[in-house]
């Protein structure tokens, strides 16, 4: 048996996706989208001139698009429901409550690009850059700790570089001496 052959089998083995996980995902989705298509109301009149369309343009847009999807998701995935005669509503006892490894990695994943988006008023995008490129390659398995250091501090000080002098835009440079190391890592460029 080949290795693509074998791959073929392990896929089959997998559970089809829950329908109603699912479901809910794309309404939580849907939730936040018309969230903040409601809360950019408030940036609506900025512009620079009268024929600037506005700051709100793209957002508006992809919001949009985010809502038609959406909506489009929801329809398929009751017509798989209702076609494979699953329940639309997720139900808690029927799901499984032990996680797997992959499982794991991936939450904290996501746990950790949460600190690291909520942490940037605080820490600033300099300090906090190096920190989540290290523990976020740490949780997905990678273990050569002095390649991960040289990773993740060449590659903070390249995008901050980059969007400091090529881009100019400002990245959030935190508060304290979070704020003091950021403008002189800033004023080295």
């Amino acid at each position: 048996m080949s290795e693509k052959e074998g791959a073929v089998e392990t896929l089959r083995e997998q559970a089809p996706p829950s329908v109603s996980r699912d479901i809910g995902i794309t309404v939580l989705f849907l939730v936040f989208a018309v969230a903040f298509l409601v809360l950019s109301e408030q940036f609506a009149g900025n512009r620079i001139s009268q024929y600037d369309p506005g700051a709100t343009i793209w957002p508006r847009a992809a919001l949009i698009v985010i809502l038609v999807a959406g909506l489009l998701n929801l329809f398929l995935l009751y017509r798989r429901a209702r076609k494979r005669g699953e329940s639309v509503v997720p139900s808690l006892s029927s799901e499984v409550t032990t996680l797997s490894e992959k499982q794991r990695k991936y939450l904290l994943a996501i746990a950790l690009s949460v600190a690291f988006f909520l942490s940037q008023d605080y820490v600033g995008f300099f300090v906090s850059a190096p920190i989540f490129l290290f523990a976020f390659s740490y949780a997905i398995g990678y273990r050569d700790m002095v390649k991960l250091t040289v990773f993740s501090l060449v590659t903070g000080l390249v995008v901050f570089f980059l969007f400091r002098n090529v881009v100019n835009i400002a990245l959030p440079y935190g508060s304290g001496p979070f704020r003091e190391i950021s403008i002189w890592a800033a004023n080295l460029f």
